[in-house]
């Protein structure tokens, strides 16, 4: 036997002998897709239907995933909600021209690639197909896929993408299934979040913590620091890294640093989100005030409040969410957003559409400001009024809303009148 064949049997076995681990496990039969497969795999296919697929379509299957298929199962167990049989893998997301999976797969190891790479890849006729050269191996869930490349220079290697374009495509590190696959067995077994499995760089904290620190680029090293967050625990260690991470050069980088500690409540980066509070990218100001927010920082409210008239709507909706979380939010503080009035001013409508929502939590008398909402020329804004108003029980708009319901023009908006007028004028 060769060396080849030898090692490629003992991945096969190493992988059988975890995958019967993860069946009895408590813990792994609670991760995310399990209950769909139960770490079973689908019996192997024979070697006669995996040649026959082969010359169908006019490829060589990468050998690994081909043993795989031909010596273990036909889909099943896997990441997610499994791995698709060999029929699947094409028939689920192939719908585009005959003989796409012969044509070279666009995608190349080590190439970073944008959300706008997406829509620019299209032909007239479909040709070329972002998807071309590839299968797909799993369903993560709406249109989110791991795929396999089949053919092209990145042969053998594995493709993270979304059929909207965003995320946008990642090819992974894995040189090639088999390794792919016993990954996912390994962090499962580990603790390590496997949602989305693939997102994380391979490696335990010292390889990401080696990457965030040194790696030239500075999209890998924003991907070491989110890699952080699916460990079963972010350490001193690691914690410390991340804070130092937020002062990246790159807003890539201190971006995805504070996101990963909010998200995992890492309080030693508390003092960097503090600084990152007037940073020049927007979506670091907003991954700041998050920190602080789920941190629970008693001066929370305070550093939100200057936020909440930011440039930028998603700062200004996290500040929102911050003052609201703290119970000193008033009518005050959101009037300027909402009529321009009052020293600010007035938001566009998706944040005049947030902070008619987060009224619903503020301290003080808020009708008023409810009620000019309600004459809001965007139909979103008025709708938001109307629930907001339901919400705080305001029953003093309800004539406002008879008079209102008279001229509305938007169905959802008059759905919404409809319900909570109704309500109100049952109750006397």
């Amino acid at each position: 036997m060769r060396g080849s064949e030898a090692g490629t049997d003992e991945r096969l076995a190493r992988i059988a002998r975890r995958l019967a681990e993860a069946a009895k496990r408590p813990d792994a039969l609670g991760a995310f897709g399990a209950e769909s497969h139960g770490y079973r795999l689908n019996p192997p296919l024979p070697e006669s239907r995996v040649a026959a697929f082969e010359a169908e379509h006019g490829i060589v299957l990468p050998e690994g995933y081909r043993r795989f298929v031909t010596d273990v199962g036909d889909g099943g167990a896997g990441p997610a909600y499994g791995l698709l049989s060999l029929a699947d893998t094409y028939d689920t997301v192939s719908d585009s021209f005959a003989g796409h999976l012969r044509e070279p797969s666009p995608f190349v190891p080590d190439t970073l690639y944008g959300y706008d790479w997406w829509d620019g890849f299209w032909g007239p006729d479909d040709r070329p197909d972002p998807l071309q050269g590839t299968l797909a191996i799993v369903h993560h869930g709406c249109t989110s896929y791991t795929q396999l490349v089949v053919t092209g220079p990145g042969r053998g290697r594995l493709v993270n993408v979304d059929l909207n374009g965003v995320p946008a495509p990642y090819v992974l590190e894995d040189p090639d299934f088999l390794a792919w696959y016993e990954r996912w067995l390994d962090e499962l077994l580990a603790g390590y979040r496997v949602t989305w499995f693939g997102e994380k760089i391979p490696g335990d904290e010292a390889a990401l913590l080696r990457i965030l620190a040194g790696d030239p680029a500075p999209q890998r090293r924003a991907r070491a620091a989110r890699s952080l967050g699916f460990l079963p625990l972010i350490t001193a260690t690691a914690a410390g890294a991340l804070a130092s991470a937020a002062a990246d050069a790159d807003p890539l980088v201190r971006r995805a640093a504070l996101e990963v500690a909010w998200r995992s409540g890492t309080a030693a980066v508390e003092p960097a989100a503090r600084l990152a509070l007037t940073d020049p990218d927007a979506s670091v100001r907003a991954e700041a005030i998050s920190v602080l927010r789920a941190l629970g920082t008693a001066d929370a409210a305070e550093r939100a409040r200057p936020l909440l008239g930011d440039p930028d709507p998603e700062v200004a909706w996290r500040a929102m969410r911050a003052m609201a979380d703290s119970g000193r939010l008033s009518a005050a503080d959101l009037a300027p957003l909402i009529t321009g009035r009052g020293g600010g001013g007035r938001g566009g409508a998706r944040t005049r559409e947030a902070a008619v929502y987060v009224l619903a939590k503020a301290c003080d008398e808020v009708a008023a400001l409810l009620a000019e909402a309600l004459g809001d020329e965007d139909p979103r804004v008025r709708r938001q009024a109307v629930q907001t108003g339901e919400q705080r029980d305001e029953r003093s708009l309800l004539p406002q809303m008879r008079r209102m319901r008279e001229a509305e023009t938007d169905h959802y908006v008059r759905i919404n009148l409809d319900r909570v007028i109704a309500a109100w004028s049952a109750d006397g």
